[in-house]
């Protein structure tokens, strides 16, 4: 899929007002919708993409449904590609030993975290997880040279609490080769087999 330039996300509380809410953000602006349902803990999560001002006017008809059931959102106009391919699930390697860690509670804090933190920073983001599997919850992994990791943990930081948005952070220098192995995977427990470390025991 092309990338769109500008993307916007909405997380609800409640179902039925996605759904209506959803249905509302198409009717009002030619947009693309890249995904929109249920995930797990109950939420409801509108992405959508297309021209700024497309997404911009669908976004604000979709607040404007969503209410107080609204939990995040986030409107992005000019959403760095590689932030656009690793919502929509495009996974990078691990070329660098050093990986940065965060993790929220919003999934639209997230996905703004990254987006600063990948124009700022030269890092790679090895995967991003939106709500499913994780409880609702938003994560991004950051791989790169160590001050660049840190770089990018920082901009995150700083972009979730300037939007009153907590995250759980953790920065390791020198990533095992076992877990590089394991990464470039998935980060999901049970897309990985279990194995043997290299010079361990069964």
């Amino acid at each position: 899929m092309k990338n769109c330039p500008a993307i916007a996300l909405i997380e609800l509380t409640e179902i039925a007002t996605g759904i209506l809410a959803a249905d509302a953000m198409i009717k009002a602006s030619p947009i693309s919708v890249l995904k929109s349902g249920t995930v797990h803990n109950g939420k409801f999560l509108i992405l959508i993409g297309g021209s700024v001002a497309s997404v911009e006017e669908a976004y604000r008809k979709g607040l404007s449904i969503g209410g107080d059931q609204i939990f995040d959102s986030v409107l992005l106009p000019d959403i760095h590609p590689q932030v656009y391919d690793a919502m929509l699930g495009k996974r990078s390697p691990c070329p660098d030993t050093s990986l940065g860690i965060i993790e929220s509670a919003s999934v639209a804090a997230v996905i703004q975290a990254a987006d600063a933190a990948i124009k700022r920073a030269r890092v790679t983001i090895v995967e991003l997880r939106l709500a499913d599997d994780i409880g609702g919850k938003g994560l991004v992994l950051y791989n790169g040279k160590i001050e660049d990791v840190e770089e990018a943990l920082a901009v995150s930081r700083k972009t979730a609490a300037d939007r009153n948005q907590t995250v759980r952070e953790s920065l390791i220098p020198h990533l095992h080769a076992e877990m590089i192995r394991q990464l470039a995977k998935s980060s999901v427990f049970s897309k990985n087999n279990l194995e043997t470390l290299e010079g361990g025991e069964l």
